[in-house]
């Protein structure tokens, strides 16, 4: 569960802001931090902008995706993905807390055996640019 928990939260936190144009991964180093089950933090270094919708598809190919953009700068969404022997809930929200920093807040909710209620953990994913990449800095 505790593996599960982790992937969905690293895909999450870049599924919400599909939909907004402006939300983009500027290159750069980024400082990605986890708060939850699994909590940690990360640099990663990217060569080039990402718009933050262009990592939707990745591990999502068992869900079912709505997204709907509540403001300018603010993007919920609903999701439900297969995955073997459970069936996986989430509801979510994105925001851009300024110019280069980008906040989901998610609930996941874990159902086994057909049952309607599940295990949920809450995660929350804080992504900031540091600035440009530092020398011996990988892109990833």
């Amino acid at each position: 569960m505790i593996r599960t928990i982790f992937l969905l939260s690293v895909v999450l936190a870049s599924v919400f802001p599909a939909l907004a144009d402006d939300m983009m991964l500027r290159a750069g180093e980024w400082r990605i931090v986890r708060e939850g089950p699994i909590p940690g933090a990360q640099k990663v270094c990217y060569a080039f902008d990402r718009p933050l919708g262009e990592m939707t598809h990745r591990s999502m190919d068992e869900c079912v995706q709505n997204r709907v953009v509540t403001g300018d700068r603010l993007i919920t969404i609903d999701a439900i993905c297969r995955m073997p022997d459970k069936l996986v809930t989430v509801h979510g929200t994105s925001r851009a807390l300024g110019a280069d920093t980008y906040r989901a807040d998610s609930r996941i909710r874990f159902h086994r055996g057909g049952k309607a209620e599940g295990d949920a953990v809450t995660v929350r994913v804080t992504a900031k640019r540091l600035g440009p990449c530092q020398p011996g800095d990988r892109p990833g």
